[in-house]
């Protein structure tokens, strides 16, 4: 008997070990919910006016297999990584080199971090390019010749404690992607105006018939994705 009580403690330690693992709480938010942020956005000359535009799955670099949902209002881009209620990633960029539309990017990001400090080191990033790594969020500003910027001039943040955390298994990769051919945004306005018709919304990761991208909408609960 004494045998057999060791051997269940055993395996109810392991069971534990796996739940904590499985089930191991996130680090604090960083940066605000993709609806608020969304929601600022139409109160930024520089990126109001989003509209939905295909999002191709990543398979290299920081954000591999991370879920992203990707907004254009025809002169600046807008990604967001991850859960939208708890962003991993978050970045604005463009290829207009006009510096006044590059200070209004810098400071639309730097509103959408949950602290001040923060914020600050946001409106320190004056240069591309520019990093600044800290415990929990990293600030970055790269410049249009980087091999993964698609010549267009980001600023950025980002989780690296959380972004692993939030890549997406083969099962649920199944669930929130489709073939580009298949992909239109949603029937209702979310987040965003309706399209203007005189208005090109250009995506700047080259995307083509075959190749897969997110679903225009999904969400993540209990740690899985789900489309809408």
């Amino acid at each position: 008997m004494p045998r057999l009580v060791a051997v269940l403690a055993l395996v109810s330690l392991s069971c534990a070990s796996q739940q904590q693992v499985v089930r191991a709480p996130s680090s604090p938010p960083r940066i605000r919910p993709l609806e608020t942020v969304m929601a600022a956005a139409e109160q930024t000359p520089c990126v109001a006016g989003m509209h939905p535009i295909p999002a191709t799955v990543i398979d290299t670099g920081v954000f591999t297999d991370v879920p992203y949902q990707s907004f254009s209002n025809g002169t600046v881009e807008l990604n967001a990584y991850g859960d939208p209620g708890d962003l991993v990633g978050l970045e604005v960029g463009t290829r207009n080199e006009d510096p006044a539309t590059q200070q209004c990017l810098v400071q639309f990001i730097s509103m959408q971090t949950l602290a001040q400090s923060d914020q600050q080191r946001v409106m320190r990033m004056s240069a591309a390019p520019m990093i600044d790594q800290q415990p929990g969020l990293t600030v970055e500003i790269t410049a249009r010749t980087a091999p993964d910027a698609y010549d267009a001039w980001w600023v950025s943040l980002e989780r690296p404690e959380e972004i692993a955390a939030h890549r997406a298994p083969p099962e649920q990769m199944a669930q929130v992607t489709q073939p580009q051919a298949q992909w239109a945004p949603p029937p209702q306005p979310v987040y965003y105006r309706a399209p203007r018709a005189y208005v090109r919304y250009p995506t700047y990761r080259p995307v083509q018939p075959a190749v897969r991208v997110f679903v225009p909408r999904y969400t993540r609960r209990s740690g899985v994705y789900l489309r809408f």
